[in-house]
């Protein structure tokens, strides 16, 4: 039982119904109400809903005024919206609300679980992938105790944890012991200047973006830092918002490479599940088609088209063809009797009795011999019992 929480609001009783019949059978836990008012009463008290799914056209108050307030109130809840009176306009707030997904009426119950299936999946997925939120930590290195104090109160005055430095060298003793996510990095420092510092930094292979300042600053130092890997470049004297306005674009671009990296190992971990699961696929699929090659008895497969799919080595015999003559070919060519379990009148019988058992038929070799046999059939239903093909088999 998966156990998310849906809240239904509509104020049909036989919708509220059908969808908590529906819901509930799917294993979730569902609770309905029939107006927007009280539903908005049941969003903010007790246990949180996962889901949301509510009408649009209700007395009281209507669901894009509950999608709204539901929104403003609890922002992590999955909002879907119904609708038996669809328009550009309701599509578009349900939109800008940032609503899951817009179902219109009348509703389709595989539908409506399908869709709380793909949300659900949706929002893991971002879970997996949105970044701790945490205080940025931010070293700046200056050999200046001015420029150092000055940035770091700026930093500080924004909520970020800053740290200072001194010159090149204590940037890696900090490196060594804690993460940094950005690196302030003077140019003109003695021992190691911010070039040196930078290509130092590569080399560890950290997730940490480095920004050059220069009180000096010219176009050939510019190219030689953006070339060394520096994420910016700004000029001293420093000013807030620069600094401040450049640190917002570094950590969002940080953001967006933990992010891709989070998806790429989720891409790889699901492709190499795919090609185990294919490997596992294929291992069994070579296992049936032996234990099928292996029975002593004919046995015959067919698609809903009444067309061979399968036959096994004994029927191969039987019917003395080879196998790439026989696949895909109607299997009413194998047989004298045009109206057979594999179709017509006696499949339609099997369908509504069961399974056949010793039924006589006439095989017709390559050679055009007719030998009498004996079938057993059953149909090859779907999970939503659709006949997608029979399965016979016949013995002399």
């Amino acid at each position: 039982m998966t156990g998310e929480r849906i809240l239904v609001i509509d104020d049909e009783e036989i919708i509220c119904t059908l969808l908590k019949d529906t819901l509930t059978d799917a294993g979730y836990q569902v609770e309905t109400v029939t107006n927007g008012i009280e539903g908005l009463e049941k969003l903010l008290k007790g246990e949180p809903f996962d889901i949301l799914l509510t009408d649009i056209r209700m007395p009281k108050k209507d669901g894009m005024q509950v999608l709204k307030e539901a929104k403003n109130r609890v922002p992590d809840i999955i909002t879907i919206i119904m609708t038996g009176y669809p328009s550009i306009e309701t599509i578009r707030e349900s939109s800008e609300y940032n609503a899951f997904d817009y179902i219109t009426k009348p509703l389709d119950p595989d539908e409506v679980c399908e869709c709380i299936k793909h949300s659900l999946e949706v929002r893991k997925l971002s879970r997996d992938l949105r970044v701790p939120e945490k205080p940025p930590s931010i070293l700046v290195v200056d050999d200046m105790q001015s420029a150092l104090f000055l940035s770091e109160g700026i930093l500080q005055d924004e909520g970020y944890h800053a740290e200072i430095a001194q010159n090149g060298q204590e940037v890696l003793d900090r490196l060594k012991q804690k993460h940094f996510d950005i690196i302030v990095a003077d140019l003109h420092m003695p021992g190691m200047d911010g070039i040196e510092l930078l290509n130092n930094i590569k080399k560890l292979d950290i997730k940490t973006l480095v920004i050059i300042m220069t009180a000096r600053p010219s176009i050939e130092s510019a190219i030689t830092a953006f070339r060394h890997g520096a994420y910016d470049y700004i000029t001293k004297p420093i000013d807030p918002d620069t600094i401040i306005n450049t640190i917002q674009r570094g950590l969002e671009k940080r953001h967006i490479e933990v992010n891709t990296d989070k998806l790429l190992r989720r891409i790889h971990d699901l492709r190499q599940q795919m090609i185990n699961e294919n490997t596992s696929l294929v291992k069994e699929k070579d296992m049936a088609n032996s234990i099928i090659d292996a029975a002593p008895d004919a046995i015959i497969a067919t698609d809903e088209h009444a067309n061979i799919c399968i036959i096994n080595d004994a029927a191969r015999e039987l019917f003395g063809y080879r196998k790439e003559e026989l696949m895909g070919k109607p299997v009413d060519t194998l047989f004298a009797e045009k109206k057979n379990f594999f179709k017509g009148t006696d499949l339609e019988t099997m369908l509504r009795e069961g399974n056949v058992y010793n039924c006589p038929l006439t095989c017709i070799t390559n050679k055009g011999a007719k030998i009498k046999t004996t079938w057993s059939g059953a149909p090859i239903l779907d999970k939503d019992e659709r006949i997608k093909g029979v399965v016979g088999i016949g013995r002399k």
